[in-house]
């Protein structure tokens, strides 16, 4: 598998901004950056939208 179709794996906590992501694209980041056993959930904050993962 190249690193292209790779999903990103992070040893942490991540916040991406996802703020002018299509709604319908949404799923799509949430699986390039999963990261296993750990919590996927949108965050609002001062009118932007974040998508984080936390580590289990």
């Amino acid at each position: 598998m190249s690193s292209r179709t790779q999903p990103t794996r992070f040893a942490g906590s991540t916040r991406i901004d996802v703020t002018d992501c299509a709604a319908t694209r949404i799923p799509d980041r949430v699986a390039a950056n999963a990261v296993g056993g750990a919590e996927v959930y949108l965050e609002r904050r001062g009118g932007r939208t974040y998508l984080v993962t936390e580590s289990a």
